[in-house]
């Protein structure tokens, strides 16, 4: 889960587009991989440590703006 209250004003570089911007999460993956990680650790606890600072970066990371006409990845923000 990618963090973002809102979609972003943005200016596409590649299309032309200047409007909301489209947010793009980060898969459940990763959230896959912290749960498998968290009931692993009950068994080598230092995992924890692991566990939990790839929590946190899970919930804080900012949430991935793209372009919602051409999928452009990198819009430059107004």
């Amino acid at each position: 889960m990618a963090f973002a209250l809102w979609a972003k004003q943005i200016k596409c570089p590649n299309c032309n587009y200047e409007g909301k911007a489209q947010i793009k999460g980060s898969g459940c993956g990763l959230w896959l991989l912290f749960l498998i990680l968290f009931f692993v650790s009950f068994l080598f606890w230092p995992l924890f440590l692991v566990a939990g600072i790839m929590f946190l970066w899970l919930l804080l990371k900012p949430a991935d703006q793209i372009c919602p006409k051409c999928k452009f990845a990198n819009p430059i923000p107004k």
